[in-house]
């Protein structure tokens, strides 16, 4: 049971991550993987808003298998850019 819950943990550290993209873009290790499964193209994109532009283009244009991780991506993207890119 130990070996699970270390396994689980050692995991969920992993999955949640910080990759350096560039100077001004950081993503979340399981955001780089759905985003390389689905072949967007992320590492050319400036910004936060820029990946959610090619995720919605996928979305509305393209059948996609498992559709609900990208949307996952896309909703945690937003609410990171909502909180660190708003003025409030």
């Amino acid at each position: 049971m130990n070996k699970e819950i270390e396994d689980l943990v050692r995991e969920t550290i992993h999955n949640n991550s910080l990759v350096k993209i560039n100077d001004k873009l950081y993503l979340k290790q399981y955001q780089i993987e759905v985003l390389d499964y689905y072949h967007i193209e992320y590492q050319k994109c400036s910004s936060v808003s820029e990946i959610l532009f090619l995720i919605e283009d996928i979305l509305e244009n393209e059948e996609v298998e498992d559709s609900e991780l990208l949307e996952e991506v896309a909703l945690s993207l937003q609410e990171f850019n909502y909180y660190h890119n708003t003025n409030k």
